[in-house]
């Protein structure tokens, strides 16, 4: 097991009644879903290793964003306690011997995961955080009140690998003890291993509860400085415990089958000369109890009552890798390669089409939806293929960065539900995407947080297949200008080849320019409709989706696109797991 330094900062949540016992159900601090495993348990235990993927599935590994990089680095534990909510310690997300907080989009929640070093496991998920709450009296110096509550961006989607811890103590029929000396509870962590380095694999030791008494006599001139009236010590003294990386992480007690949350990791004594954790020192926690009613006081709202972050279908969208940019934020978007870096595109066809030839594009959100528009006839049967690239090819082959890269087949699938807004199509697949199993077919991101969905940006990435022309069949990108809606308008309404419906512009649609290419023929870019209009989040890293083209112009006056962000509510009202 990762061995153990930093020590256990006790979050004794202790039972609560009346007003605050409703508060708690009311922000969907869920007693149904709290403390269970549910991960199936098959074979040995990998590697000798005392945990399997799905023991811990309320535990999270809490990134920060390196000082001298943006690259995010693993920093400390944490626990999911509530959809938005998760707990760590305050100095997890504070600089070093202040009360001053880290930027929120310096932090990265990384939640269903168990070896930190396969960036690829199945069901793991990464969260943004939009809101950091540090205890008011945290004393850095002391670790007194090391506590801090997270909010992320979009609800938490409960799985068998990402569950809530409970709370100390819930009402749900069992009585927690007050008191927990002489008894074990189960720490885990990615903490330091006997090589000084973070563990690879989630590992967990068990430490039971000392007196105070006897904590002080072990290292009065320690512990009598960090040892105050709330806190208690933990710890076998034998060198098996949690480490430095091991912070914010929970120290969990198992009752009638349900998993309760007792302590975070908060400080330990340290090794002289060095500041690796002395595991042949006790823990100390602090005596949590009273900061039941502060959790409940102190859980942020922000968001929450926001019709996209609030509706109970958010968590059916931007789930897992969604939108995924493989390189870093500055690169470029000409420098990147075509193939594989946009695998939400899809075509759709009705089957008796060549199928070289694509009349209408889409773009993937979730495994059984797509989004498109009226580029087919809705009354026929309709295709759905996804992960193509060059519809020419039964198996597409590229090269990038200097070698070839090669995908299989693509993957058909029929429309079995449409739903229609305007010009807007949202579509269910009959055969679920194989989102996670090729690295081709992938959804993207839609922009839900307010800032997301109110930004307005000068260029867009434009994706999908072209009309005509040699470079039809291949999947293609441009680069394109937005035009503010007066000029947009001018311009339509000067020409005599568009209809007086079209000519009607409101906040639902994006103008943006689409050049001619003298290089090619026809020297227009006639991207179909249904191409996606795009940007790259910043924070995130990840493509958001803005647009999808609704006809063609034919180069003769501005692109029209169908702004996403205004369809978010009826997307989500339609939606289905």
């Amino acid at each position: 097991m990762a061995r153990v330094a930093f020590v256990l900062f006790v979050v004794l949540l202790l039972g609560v009644a009346g007003r605050a016992q409703e508060e708690l159900q009311n922000k969907d601090y869920s007693d149904q879903e709290c403390g269970q495993r549910l991960a199936a348990k098959e074979g040995l235990v990998k590697g000798g290793y005392p945990t399997r993927p799905g023991d811990w599935p309320w535990h999270v590994a809490l990134y920060q964003r390196g000082v001298n990089s943006d690259g995010f680095e693993y920093a400390c534990g944490a626990s999911i306690v509530h959809r938005y909510l998760v707990i760590t310690a305050a100095h997890c997300v504070t600089y070093a011997a202040s009360r001053r907080k880290l930027p929120t989009e310096n932090l990265l929640l990384k939640m269903g995961r168990f070896n930190l070093s396969n960036e690829f496991e199945e069901h793991a998920e990464d969260y943004g955080v939009i809101e950091a709450v540090v205890h008011v009296g945290f004393q850095p110096t002391t670790f007194e009140n090391d506590i801090a509550i997270l909010r992320v961006e979009i609800p938490i989607i409960f799985s068998e690998f990402i569950r809530p811890v409970c709370l100390w103590k819930r009402d749900d029929g069992h009585v927690l003890p007050t008191s927990v000396h002489g008894q074990s509870g189960t720490v885990v962590g990615w903490g330091l291993t006997d090589e000084n380095r973070t563990g690879a694999v989630l590992n967990q030791a068990q430490m039971p509860v000392v007196d105070s008494l006897t904590c002080l006599a072990s290292d009065r001139t320690f512990f009598g400085r960090f040892l105050y009236a709330k806190a208690f010590c933990a710890g076998h003294r034998n060198g098996t415990g949690v480490c430095n990386g091991d912070s914010g992480g929970g120290m969990f007690f198992q009752f009638q089958n349900r998993w309760y949350l007792k302590g975070l990791v908060s400080f330990s004594n340290t090794i002289e000369a060095s500041s690796v954790c002395n595991l042949k020192q006790y823990i100390g926690f602090t005596d949590a109890s009273q900061y039941v009613d502060w959790l409940y006081e102190n859980t942020p709202n922000s968001g929450i009552d926001d019709p996209i972050l609030g509706h109970p279908n958010i968590r059916l969208i931007n789930q897992g890798k969604c939108g995924r940019n493989e390189h870093v934020y500055e690169y470029g978007e000409e420098r990147k390669p075509i193939f594989k870096q946009y695998p939400w595109m899809v075509a759709l066809r009705h089957p008796f089409q060549d199928s070289n030839y694509v009349p209408c594009n889409g773009v993937l959100i979730n495994r059984n939806y797509i989004l498109t528009t009226t580029c087919v006839d809705l009354q026929d049967e309709i295709s759905v293929t996804l992960g193509d690239y060059d519809t020419s090819q039964t198996k597409d082959c590229a090269m990038v960065d200097g070698s070839q890269q090669c995908i299989s087949s693509v993957q058909i699938a029929a429309v079995g539900q449409i739903f229609r807004k305007d010009n807007l199509i949202l579509a269910r697949i009959t055969i679920p995407a194989v989102i996670g199993r090729r690295d081709y077919v992938e959804a993207i991101c839609l922009p839900v947080t307010p800032q997301q969905r109110t930004r307005l940006h000068n260029r867009y990435i434009m994706t999908g297949w072209k009309e005509s022309g040699s470079d039809a069949r291949i999947l293609q990108r441009a680069i394109l200008n937005t035009i503010d809606e007066t000029n947009c308008r001018a311009e339509l309404q000067a020409s005599e080849y568009v209809s007086e419906e079209l000519k009607r512009l409101d906040e639902r649609t994006i103008c943006a320019r689409n050049l001619n290419n003298r290089s090619r023929s026809p020297q227009c870019n006639d991207y179909q409709p249904g191409s996606a209009i795009q940007t790259i989040d910043k924070k995130s890293n990840r493509y958001l989706l803005y647009g999808l083209q609704t006809g063609i112009s034919y180069c003769s006056v501005p692109e029209r696109y169908i702004a996403i962000s205004k369809y978010l509510q009826w997307i989500l009202d339609n939606i289905r797991g």
